[in-house]
């Protein structure tokens, strides 16, 4: 039986073909790797570090300014400090509706106050349809293609991004980024494949395309830029962007990376494990600062035979250059929040909130066994309230789920 770091190592990332597993139950262990198709993409082993001329990134969005992205940049405060909170003790659980009565549906993603969350459901006649949830109320959105398709993330005003697989020939079979705005789909421009994983409340949106490309869209409807990246870098992955345009990623799938609104861009710090640096990190998620993401001692790494490996959850302070490793959680946070409280799964495969000290295990739409995966939670509100995820019914049915605490 595979462990739990083998299923990391093979299922990292999004997949450039159609998945025959359960997406978000497979991320939970570990970000899939990526799987790349062998026809059309040319190019991947000299991707360089490109910048805008005389811009840099600031709110998320390209501004004119003395030309500095191409530097590296040390530890500052990119982001205002969240006011102290008091963590939840307990948390209620609620099923979301599926459209059209759907068997199965589960979470990916939600806006900083939780009134809008997405996800997909699983059809009565099979396939994926994604959806969007505003206040408890699903969306069917209606993303082009046959094969699979997903909304990643969603901000404060209903605009979503993910991707669906476009069917046709070998050549132009592949994922495709879109954008979900005011009840229209558009296809997001300059990339014929790739990804969108992230947006933020000033419109931008990050993501990736075919070639190892990290990518920034100014806008819904802007070209977007590629990130710059250190040389020698055969590939970068942008996984999420804060409020004020610092973006987070991963480089070559071993090394943290952090762009930094002011156009700096560097590695974020590794975190020691067994008493030694961790050979290989990857970062996932980031807000007001606090980034998360998974550490190992050489889990990830290409060509690792992956034995006797170690992953554990890590969460960087980017305003301090702070590192910290916690063991509440398997493998990574599936969301962290203003406060750098995280959610995700325990050890012991139960759906956990973790504000520092503090561990809230969150109710089960039917009872957990031991050690087995069967909750799931996916993200946080920023006041710590609103929880989403997946949970199992009785007949081991995905339901999509949210947790109300206080």
């Amino acid at each position: 039986m595979p462990s739990e770091i083998d299923l990391l190592r093979s299922l990292d990332d999004e997949p450039r073909t159609p998945s025959t597993v359960d997406i978000q139950r497979a991320m939970t262990v570990g970000r899939r790797r990526r799987i790349r198709r062998t026809i059309g993409y040319a190019g991947a082993a000299t991707v360089t570090a490109l910048a805008v001329a005389g811009a840099s990134f600031a709110g998320g969005l390209l501004t004119h300014a003395a030309p500095q992205v191409g530097t590296t940049g040390t530890p500052r405060a990119a982001t205002t400090t969240a006011p102290p909170a008091t963590p939840p003790t307990r948390c209620t659980l609620n099923r979301l509706p599926a459209p059209d009565n759907a068997p199965m549906a589960l979470v990916s993603g939600a806006d900083p106050s939780g009134r809008y969350i997405v996800g997909r459901s699983y059809p009565k006649a099979g396939g994926y349809q994604a959806v969007i949830w505003h206040d408890g109320k699903a969306t069917k959105v209606m993303l082009p293609g046959d094969l699979e398709e997903a909304l990643r993330d969603v901000n404060s005003t209903g605009t979503a991004v993910g991707w669906s697989y476009v069917g046709g020939s070998e050549e132009t079979t592949g994922q495709v980024p879109y954008v979900y705005h005011n009840g229209k789909v558009s296809q997001l421009p300059g990339v014929r494949r790739g990804s969108a994983s992230a947006i933020n409340d000033a419109g931008a949106i990050v993501g990736d395309d075919d070639n190892g490309a990290a990518l920034l869209w100014p806008s819904p409807t802007a070209n977007p830029t590629r990130l710059p990246v250190p040389a020698g870098t055969s590939e970068a992955m942008a996984r999420d962007i804060d409020e004020d345009g610092t973006i987070v990623g991963t480089v070559d799938n071993e090394r943290p990376y952090v762009w930094l609104p002011d156009g700096t861009h560097r590695e974020l710090a590794l975190p020691d494990l067994d008493g030694k640096p961790a050979a290989t990190a990857r970062v996932f998620s980031v807000r007001n600062g606090w980034a998360t993401g998974v550490a190992t001692n050489g889990e990830g790494r290409k060509g690792d035979p992956a034995l006797g490996g170690k992953a554990v959850a890590v969460r960087w302070n980017i305003r301090t250059g702070e590192v910290r490793v916690f063991d509440a959680l398997s493998s990574a946070a599936n969301g962290v929040n203003a406060h750098g409280w995280q959610v995700g799964t325990d050890q012991q495969g139960r759906a956990v909130l973790v504000a520092d000290a503090v561990t809230v295990v969150l109710p089960d739409l039917h009872s957990h066994t031991p050690n087995g995966l069967s909750n799931i939670a996916t993200t946080v509100s920023d006041d710590g309230r609103t929880v989403a995820g997946q949970s199992d019914d009785a007949t081991g049915t995905i339901q999509a789920i949210v947790w109300r605490c206080q």
